[in-house]
């Protein structure tokens, strides 16, 4: 289909009204229709995301209206969803689609898994290079950017009016900043949560990289030194770790002032902020904004489906990755549109004209780094590197020590003496 079609397509996205009638049963509807239906299993679980991402199959579905059939399936969170695309492989029950992080990707292409979208997205070259880089493997592009947010800066402006501190450009400034509203207010007012996604921010920031001569390494100096800034945070008194729960569920129960959290959260720190919530580019070097950590999924399709399943599914790529598309789905979740193009949609302008402070997200789409795709890294992530973390900002061992348990545990898994 040509892209002026699409376009001209999409467009009915924008009043979509399904109040009276579930986007989930009018896709069951839809389908049960259809010559040709293609699974794709994703981990949204509810809320904005999910209703998005059916919302997109509806009106994709209907231009394909008793022909093809797009059938969005929750397999439960990220987790539950790679471990019931593994247990598809040895079923042979795999769907068109799926949403898989890089090292999904990476995991699946050792099992020769994945379709090659090279010469098949048809907005490649207004997709932003970043995402694009991140899902291309020995000089192939296996994943389609779909859902992906990136780490901002939040803050109370409030409690940074009244004790005139500025935003922070460096981390010098933000460290600063954290200390004097700290001891004024006489409790910490950095937020973090203890897990892997918060320490990525400060190790990146500080130099880090994972990846030393091919080896996977997470006790280098770098690392060493970004989880003592958490852990001294934490006893000096102006990094409070939040154990339970998401931060902005925790507001109200001490003095917020700043957190280094996901985009993705935007909407609900706005919805439980009860002060003026303030959001920002990342403090750096003081010459750009720090880098953030991306997250989020890409959408991939199995290479060994239907040809007319295969066909559908890479028709339904390039219609989620359009710019009016993008624009849509990024004005109703708060992900970055992957596509550059989608802010000059009115859409996108109608959302950033009632939200301009999302203008930073943009921004710091621009500045964004990501994790190592390799197959293990979703149990080194959690299970390895990210208890090592909890374990030094609780207190139960120095910095160095988790650091130096967890990198023996990183090479007896990739050895396989553990799993």
């Amino acid at each position: 289909m040509k892209k002026t079609v699409w376009i001209l397509a999409v467009l009915v996205l924008a009043s979509l009204a399904l109040a009276q009638q579930k986007a989930e049963d009018v896709i069951k509807a839809q389908c049960a229709k259809a010559q040709v239906v293609a699974e794709l299993w994703h981990g949204f679980r509810g809320g904005a995301p999910r209703a998005a991402l059916e919302n997109l199959a509806v009106e994709f579905n209907k231009m394909h209206a008793g022909e093809g059939c797009v059938r969005p399936i929750n397999q439960g969170g990220y987790r539950d969803l790679s471990t019931k695309i593994k247990a598809a492989f040895a079923a042979g029950t795999l769907p068109a689609m799926a949403q898989a992080f890089e090292n999904n990707i990476a995991l699946y292409l050792e099992a020769d898994a994945l379709l090659p979208l090279d010469g098949k997205l048809e907005y490649l070259d207004q997709l932003n290079p970043l995402f694009v880089n991140a899902v291309e493997f020995d000089g192939h592009l296996y994943g389609l950017p779909f859902n992906k947010s990136v780490q901002i800066l939040y803050f109370n402006r409030d409690l940074l009016n009244k004790h005139g501190v500025k935003v922070p450009r460096t981390l010098d400034e933000f460290i600063a900043a954290a200390k004097k509203i700290s001891a004024a207010e006489g409790e910490p007012v950095y937020w973090f949560r203890p897990d892997t996604s918060t320490y990525a921010y400060w190790f990146f920031n500080m130099g880090g990289s994972y990846l030393h001569d091919g080896k996977l390494v997470v006790n280098s100096p770098e690392a060493v030194r970004a989880l003592e800034t958490l852990v001294q945070g934490v006893q000096e008194g102006w990094a409070k770790p939040i154990t339970s729960g998401y931060i902005n569920q925790n507001f109200g129960k001490g003095a917020y002032g700043f957190s280094t959290d996901t985009s993705a959260g935007y909407s609900y720190y706005l919805k439980a902020a009860k002060f003026d919530l303030g959001i920002a580019t990342l403090p750096g070097n003081g010459e750009h904004p720090g880098y953030g950590l991306v997250q989020g999924t890409n959408l991939i399709v199995f290479k060994d489906i239907d040809p007319a399943q295969q066909e559908l599914a890479l028709a339904f790529l390039n219609f989620v990755s359009s710019p009016k598309a993008q624009a849509l789905f990024t004005a109703a979740t708060g992900y970055v549109p992957v596509n550059l193009k989608a802010v000059d949609e009115p859409e996108l302008q109608d959302y950033l004209m009632d939200n301009p402070d999302f203008q930073v997200v943009i921004d710091q789409g621009n500045y964004a780094v990501f994790e190592p795709a390799i197959a293990e890294w979703e149990q080194i992530r959690f299970d390895i590197l990210g208890q090592a973390i909890t374990e030094a900002v609780l207190g139960k061992a120095t910095p160095k020590e988790a650091l130096d348990r967890a990198q023996k545990q990183v090479e007896d898994l990739l050895a396989g003496k553990i799993r």
